[in-house]
């Protein structure tokens, strides 16, 4: 009966609301769509259920912090929530738009002859990372966990499509499309943030979490560099992709201790720009529940 209910009653309600919002911010400039975006998300997010999730992992994040820190912190978020939600209906005009830092990362990424892998994470815009690397001259795949609402993930499945690089489900069938393309020479972009049911316990801002080992596994096995990028949100709300960092494998052997020392890397560098830039991360997923 449930699934009755949100097949044919809550999802087709949902996806209405989703496409008058789209429509209303499509037909204002990006500028003053994100400053509606920004009032709709500050004016309900905080009196949303939701938020108080947000103040926790923020609370688990930054224990040192006063309360003071961690309410601005959470009103901060929301604003670029905002942002982000009234970006979809300008798509393409931010992906015309992003600044794609140039630097001897983003040059070896270029020139190289082998696939890499590029890891980020859902920071400012997270459909920054897809499109900044769609830019560069080389096949990227990548794996995306989805809209459970089908009507509104059949919409932002077409956006991807257009703006950002191959995606695919994040589901068996998915994951074996994407392998497969690894296999014939595409590189992969991977948002490996996310709480995994299957992923290996790591410590993510000293307490324990599910990650994700793709990113090591594949590098380690296919001795592929695996490059570190983050996206930024400006202070006018531009937006820039910075590879920062880069893991290398060669030499390295599969071993489990290697998994989890690069894994480990990676979420250390996920722990410094989080800190660097703690309003634009997406804390709005459980990330600490053990599953």
């Amino acid at each position: 009966m449930k699934l009755f209910l949100k097949q044919f009653f809550r999802y087709p309600i949902e996806f209405l609301i989703f496409i008058i919002s789209i429509s209303i911010f499509k037909i204002i400039p990006i500028k003053y769509a994100r400053s509606f975006g920004i009032l709709i998300a500050k004016t309900v997010g905080p009196n949303t259920s939701i938020h108080k999730l947000l103040l926790n992992n923020l609370r688990i994040a930054f224990p040192k912090k006063d309360e003071l820190w961690i309410e601005d912190t959470a009103f901060k978020s929301w604003i670029n929530i905002g942002c982000t939600i009234a970006e979809y209906s300008h798509l393409k005009k931010v992906s015309e738009n992003i600044d794609l830092v140039e630097n001897n990362y983003l040059e070896e990424i270029k020139s190289q002859k082998k696939n890499c892998i590029i890891v980020s994470a859902h920071s400012a815009n997270w459909e920054v990372p897809g499109m900044s690397v769609k830019k560069l001259p080389i096949d990227i795949s990548a794996i995306v966990r989805e809209p459970n609402n089908q009507f509104v993930n059949s919409y932002i499945r077409s956006l991807r499509s257009k703006y950002s690089v191959k995606c695919y489900s994040k589901n068996k069938a998915g994951t074996k499309k994407l392998l497969s393309n690894f296999r014939n020479g595409d590189s992969l972009a991977l948002l490996a943030d996310q709480q995994l049911s299957s992923g290996i316990e790591m410590s993510f801002f000293k307490k324990k979490m599910k990650f994700s080992s793709l990113p090591a596994q594949l590098g380690l096995k296919y001795h592929c560099d695996i490059y570190l990028g983050w996206p930024i949100r400006k202070e006018d709300y531009s937006l820039s992709f910075e590879i920062i960092d880069c893991i290398k494998t060669l030499g390295l052997s599969q071993t489990n201790e290697e998994i989890q020392n690069i894994t480990k890397k990676i979420i250390e560098f996920y722990e410094v720009m989080i800190e660097k830039y703690p309003h634009q991360y997406f804390w709005l997923h459980d990330r600490w529940k053990i599953k």
